[in-house]
């Protein structure tokens, strides 16, 4: 997603053009479900910088607009809930339940982040959705019979 260029004055995925709705619409439509749990880190990873920025803005503000920063952080709590309301309990109960508990304290952690106005927790927060996100994609590659280097590195 991070390839879509942002026009000057957008401020959020909101105000997509149609040709980036209808790209991003066939991206998740054809995307296998290894693959949406990708686009998912990297949805939330996209929230999270453009909270941080948004954090940035408002404390140089004289009267900051917390409207912006709030909206962006609920997005990547919601997209953790999604990832935890897609986790498969009946493959490895244990792993679910660990992953179940990750995300619970993710929220958590992002809800005191938005309260208290905290740069620190978001930057705790992309840290672990970014490895979760990265052993996801060794995961794929793995499946896929690929290695890191066959997949450019990019993980």
């Amino acid at each position: 997603m991070h390839m879509l260029k942002k026009k000057p004055g957008q401020n959020s995925p909101n105000n997509l053009t149609p040709q980036q709705k209808k790209f991003i619409k066939n991206m998740v439509d054809s995307a296998s479900p290894e693959q949406l749990i990708l686009l998912l880190y990297n949805g939330c990873l996209q929230w999270l910088s453009m909270a941080k920025k948004e954090l940035d803005k408002n404390k140089t503000e004289r009267i900051p607009n917390w409207t912006n920063f709030s909206h962006q952080m609920k997005m990547s709590v919601s997209i953790i809930e999604h990832l935890q309301d897609s986790l498969n309990h009946d493959v490895n109960k244990d792993f679910a339940e660990q992953l179940f508990n990750l995300y619970e304290y993710l929220k958590s952690n992002l809800m005191k982040a938005n309260i208290g106005k905290d740069s620190e927790k978001i930057d705790f927060s992309m840290k672990i959705i970014s490895d979760l996100k990265n052993g996801w994609q060794e995961g794929i590659n793995k499946l896929n019979g690929k290695t890191s280097a066959d997949a450019g590195g990019n993980a």
